[in-house]
């Protein structure tokens, strides 16, 4: 059973993710791929710098083909000088890549035509694509009511009180869902994204960073 203070707790949170990414089901969906290549690079920098690094390919690339058969130096300098910005181009190379070897073509629009177990599967076969990349893809993309949901994401909402375990379990993701609209989860999966993984990392979580500190339990401080 809910406590008052979970409740406020998810609500808290909700809030602070509307206020902060707005309406996010209002927005231009992106295609498959694309929000594929942007899910790589949250995973190794902020919303708004991944933003900012997918306009640049975008900008600097004719399309992902290009990129695919570019040295990863070239796309890590369109990205960003950044330490990150190597990491993420061999990421997203590796990925495109793989995709080609596989289908032929660097496409993923036949997603729409599969279950959404097939999608998150054939994403998931891709080079270290985990689950809450292809979920991303999943809710951005082809409108799926899913919550990604990190290892990351999952010790955050722990420490906040709102699931019991630090792991990334299905069930978890089912009990997450649950306390939330499916209007919401674009705005909370952003969220997680920002604040999960830099600021309330494993260690010396940075709780004066955090606009949850108000409700957070404070565990691993």
């Amino acid at each position: 059973m809910r406590s008052k203070k979970h409740e406020q707790t998810a609500a808290r949170l909700a809030s602070v993710a509307k206020s902060r990414y707005g309406e996010l089901r209002r927005r231009k969906v992106r295609p498959p791929l694309d929000q594929l290549i942007q899910s790589i690079l949250w995973r190794y920098t902020s919303v708004r710098r991944g933003i900012r690094a997918f306009r640049e390919l975008k900008r600097v690339f004719v399309d992902w083909n290009e990129v695919r058969v570019s040295p990863v130096v070239e796309i890590a300098e369109a990205i960003s000088a950044a330490g990150w910005a190597a990491a993420s181009a061999d990421a997203m190379r590796k990925a495109l890549r793989n995709l080609f070897e596989s289908r032929n073509a660097v496409s993923l629009g036949f997603l729409k035509d599969l279950s959404l177990t097939q999608a998150r599967s054939f994403l998931q076969d891709l080079p270290d694509v985990s689950r809450d990349v292809a979920d991303e893809v999943l809710l951005f993309s082809l409108g799926a009511d899913l919550l990604p949901l990190s290892e990351d994401a999952a010790r955050m909402c722990s420490r906040l009180g709102l699931i019991g375990t630090r792991r990334a379990t299905l069930q978890n993701q089912k009990d997450l869902m649950e306390l939330w609209a499916p209007e919401l989860y674009p705005a909370i999966a952003l969220l997680f994204v920002d604040y999960a993984h830099g600021v309330c990392r494993e260690s010396k979580p940075r709780h004066k960073d955090c606009p949850l500190n108000s409700v957070c339990l404070k565990e691993g401080a």
